[in-house]
Parts: structure tokens; sequence; C-alpha cells
């Protein structure tokens, strides 16, 4: 009995120890042999001088769109000030001017709508785009870098801030651009 005893008191430290020597190294992201990474892309998107260089070229067509809707509000504003100083008892040219006017108008109307739709889809392909080059920029840094997961900050609630390669990232897609 007292033999077992013995064996048991020695082989007990080594049954202890044996969860930590089977845990993956610290910093590996709990997979043994395997990294992981986080990117947070709206930082990405938000830091990069490529991304900021695209966003302000798109904001230049945004504002050309409005200075050419701001220009048709300017004409219409003045056709209705005509409309307005026209004496009450002229009706066949007020007539004709509340037509013209109504159709100024709508055509104002459909120039903002054509106008937002299209910033809106132009918006939408820039930032797919965008995105699209930097997941390449990623997969290719994961290859390289022999990253197991790379996962986008949205999805995470918590971290070690040593995995995030936001700033890698960054830094490797604007060179891409040079």
């Amino acid at each position: 009995m007292k033999k077992i005893a013995l064996f048991i008191s020695l082989l007990m430290p080594f049954f202890l120890a044996m969860p930590l020597m089977a845990a993956p190294p610290r910093g590996t992201g709990g997979i043994a042999g395997g990294k992981i990474g986080i990117v947070d892309m709206q930082k990405v998107l938000r830091d990069s001088k490529n991304a900021r260089n695209i966003r302000t070229a798109f904001l230049k067509d945004v504002e050309k769109k409005q200075a050419a809707i701001r220009a048709k509000e300017g004409e219409v504003r003045k056709r209705e000030e005509e409309f307005n100083r026209l004496a009450p008892n002229a009706f066949e040219e007020r007539k004709k001017k509340a037509e013209q006017l109504k159709i100024e108008a709508r055509n104002l109307q459909h120039l903002r709508e054509d106008a937002e739709g299209e910033l809106k889809r132009k918006d939408a392909e820039i930032t797919q785009k965008t995105i699209g080059e930097i997941m390449q920029v990623i997969r290719n840094y994961a290859r390289n870098e022999r990253f197991t997961l790379i996962i986008d900050r949205m999805a995470v609630i918590t971290a070690d801030e040593s995995v995030d390669i936001s700033e890698r990232i960054t830094k490797l897609y604007d060179a891409q651009k040079k």
C-alpha cells in the first residue's frame, strides 16, 4: 500500500503538468502551430492613404454633381421669380410660365434622383473594389506569414492586441499602390 501511495505521489506532478505541456504556445491564438490575426477593416479603410485618395476623388465627383444641381436650382428659382412678377391678369402668359416651371421642377427632381442613385452606385463600387484590394493584400500576407486564420475585428469580442495586424495591412496596401 505504501508503494502505491509513493508511486501515485511521484506521478501526481506529472499528471498535473500534462495540460500545461499540451497547451499551445502563448501568442499562437490557441491553435497549436498556427497563427491568428485580426484586421480592423474600418481602420484600414480610414487610415490607408490609398483609400483616402480614392475617397477624396469620389468626394470631388460628389461636389461636381452637387454644383450642377445647385445651378439647376438657381435656374428654377429664377423662373419662379419671373412667374411671381407676372401681372395677375396675364392669364395666358402665367399659364405658359407655370407649365415651364412645372417641367423644370420635375427635371430638377429627376436630376437629383439620378445623381443620388449614380453616387450611391459609384460609392458601393469604389468601396467594394477597395475592400477587394485590401482582402488580396490580407490573403498574400496570410500566405507569406503562414497565418492559420485572420478575422475581421467586428467579429471579435475581445483579443490580445498582439494579434492585430491592421497597421501592417495598411502599410502593405499603401506600398502596393505606389
